[in-house]
């Protein structure tokens, strides 16, 4: 099944800022194409920097990648709310909140990695099997109009994003 990408007009202005994180016509595809993405990113960061924040105040590594894990199973949430018509508007959450509170800094890389994988995996099971007409539904997040369509993408280019931040500023890699 090929889901397409969002319509710029049908994303917030936050979310059209990301449009070019998913060049991809088909969101499945990047959704399969971003993990193997992930994995050989991941494994290419040395030890040595898992613990790295480029500057005070920044999460380390390891706190980026608990946001991302963090955030993906707050849109897949509210992906599934929306997808089974539940038009309760859905609130947003602070994500430097969310970041003090998650203990990843004292975690072990191994099971921050095991939990991305099967988060990962979870996600894609649950938007492989979705009804083609559930894409198109929409609800109340954050105080904005989104629809499942939307909601997977940003999935996707909000990984890309952050994963750019870790290659540029972490890295100093282009």
């Amino acid at each position: 099944m090929i889901i397409t990408k969002p319509k710029e007009r049908d994303l917030s202005d936050y979310y059209r800022s990301y449009l070019a994180t998913v060049p991809e016509f088909d969101l499945m595809e990047a959704l399969v194409k971003r993990q193997d993405e992930f994995e050989l990113f991941v494994s290419e960061i040395p030890e040595s920097m898992h613990s790295f924040a480029y500057a005070s105040g920044k999460w380390t590594i390891k706190e980026v990648i608990g946001h991302l894990i963090d955030t993906e199973r707050i849109l897949v949430y509210r992906a599934l709310r929306i997808a089974r018509s539940d038009q309760t508007p859905l609130p947003g959450f602070d994500e430097n909140h969310f970041v003090l509170f998650s203990g990843y800094s004292t975690r072990t890389w191994e099971s921050i990695m095991l939990e991305k994988q099967a988060l990962s995996d979870s996600t894609h099971y649950f938007f492989q099997f979705l009804d083609q007409d559930c894409y198109d539904r929409t609800g109340l997040a954050n105080n904005s109009n989104v629809s499942v369509r939307s909601l997977l993408f940003f999935i996707i280019a909000h990984e890309r994003h952050h994963l750019n931040i870790i290659r540029t500023r972490y890295l100093n890699t282009p």
